[in-house]
């Protein structure tokens, strides 16, 4: 009954349905994302999609999952993926800073073509395991981290056995198991890659399409057998994860009385509460990250670069709040490294696109980063969220366009600048100049 409200973006590879309301916003930005993910993929699975992607992007939840499951009410999907379609919620579905919007483009997309490839005869681990591997193929920072109830099925050795992974996923034992399931899997994928190149991803998708188990397939293209697969993981994995697991419970602990100085203004032994165990888990970028505190901490005394470091890891471990991320580009610009602050308020555009000053401020970077054609959509974006100010906003786009050697249609926005503000000295100025 809302399908009227939308409309729809074609090309040869793609076509997207897009919410009226937002679609002059989001299709530069997602349309980029679906291309990139199709490039990669083509020649990471060296194959060709029998027909075009649609992706239906829903800025209501409830749409999203009546579309994908038929009922509403159900929470934690992000996107779904049927042959060739991909339904997922769109950026504004979400709190801000919930989610990456183009990761799970990217995640969604990596089923599509294994789905294809494998004529849906593919277990749930590998495929999910697959896609969020290639989530952080694509960005360090992209996918999900080692949560703490991950991080606590470790300390419990609750990882299946490979060849029982699917029952993670399908009937789980425990609240938490499908996270730690998609987590594993993921690993696993991860430790494929390293340890054997993604050809051996694209060889066990070939196993699959060829109807082998999965002790077929490990056997074909790791040529080992489950069993010693499966503690060779648990050797590697251990590499990763061996120090936030012993440590867990003092991290736990030490944050906690860190953020107690910290309230009491004691910056001094909060930083060294919160320099103590910045190391035991570094994934952890969730609310109260030590991150956060020692920044925090650090700022308070007055010392920025201090701040910036940590604000920096905690941007690539995929830390997600927005005024975290606001806050850390402000002190970038502030200490005259342009470029890096530009670089974060791209990381979050992947999180938060609803916000008018952001998209402003990262098209004046980037005009002064020499990266015209990046201001050009900045200024674009900000101009389809109804900015107070349209006077400037056209104008600012027009001085993008301008640096792209656009001269028709930088003068028809600023001409648009001066019939929202006739007296706008700025644009005078520029037409002035562009009609010489």
């Amino acid at each position: 009954d809302t399908l009227k409200d939308y409309v729809t973006v074609r090309s040869a590879t793609i076509t997207i349905l897009l919410h009226k309301k937002e679609a002059a916003l989001l299709r530069p930005y997602i349309q980029a994302e679906l291309e990139r993910s199709i490039t990669t993929y083509e020649r990471k699975y060296k194959m060709k999609l029998p027909g075009p992607v649609r992706l239906e992007v829903y800025p209501n939840h409830d749409d999203f999952i009546v579309r994908t499951l038929g009922l509403p009410g159900q929470g934690g999907l992000l996107g779904v993926t049927f042959g060739l379609v991909v339904a997922m919620d769109s950026p504004s579905a979400r709190p801000p800073g919930e989610f990456n919007w183009a990761s799970t483009i990217r995640h969604e997309l990596s089923h599509v073509y294994v789905l294809t490839a494998t004529g849906n005869r593919v277990p749930r681990w590998f495929t999910e395991g697959l896609a969020v591997h290639e989530e952080g193929a694509a960005e360090a920072d992209w996918g999900d981290r080692m949560t703490p109830d991950i991080v606590k099925a470790l300390q419990k050795k609750q990882l299946l056995p490979e060849l029982a992974l699917d029952r993670g996923f399908v009937r789980p034992q425990y609240p938490e198991q499908v996270l730690v399931s998609y987590y594993q899997a993921g690993k696993i994928c991860d430790y494929i890659s390293e340890r054997w190149g993604d050809d051996a991803l694209l060889g066990m998708i070939h196993s699959y399409a060829a109807k082998k188990t999965t002790a077929d397939a490990i056997q074909e293209n790791l040529q080992e057998s489950p069993e010693s697969f499966d503690r060779d993981f648990a050797k590697w994995l251990g590499q990763h994860t061996d120090v936030t697991v012993q440590h867990f419970d003092e991290w736990q602990k030490q944050l906690q009385a860190a953020h107690a100085d910290l309230k009491a203004s004691k910056y001094d032994d909060a930083l060294r509460g919160g320099l103590a165990i910045r190391d035991f888990y570094p994934d952890y970028t969730g609310p109260g990250s030590v991150y956060e505190l020692l920044a925090e901490a650090y700022l308070a005394k007055g010392e920025n670069a201090a701040a910036i470091n940590n604000l920096t890891r905690y941007r690539d471990h995929g830390g997600r709040n927005v005024s975290t991320l606001k806050k850390l580009a402000d002190l970038e610009e502030k200490s005259g490294d342009k470029k890096s602050a530009s670089d974060t308020l791209n990381k979050l555009n992947y999180v938060y696109l609803e916000d008018e000053s952001t998209h402003r401020k990262l098209g004046s970077l980037q005009l002064k980063t020499g990266q015209p054609v990046g201001a050009i959509r900045e200024f674009q974006a900000a101009l389809a969220l109804r900015p107070s100010d349209p006077a400037q906003s056209h104008y600012d786009l027009a001085r993008a366009l301008l640096a792209t050697h656009r001269d028709g249609e930088a003068r028809d926005e600023i001409l648009l600048s001066l019939e929202a503000a006739p007296d706008f000295k700025p644009a005078q100025q520029l037409l002035l100049q562009l009609s010489k």
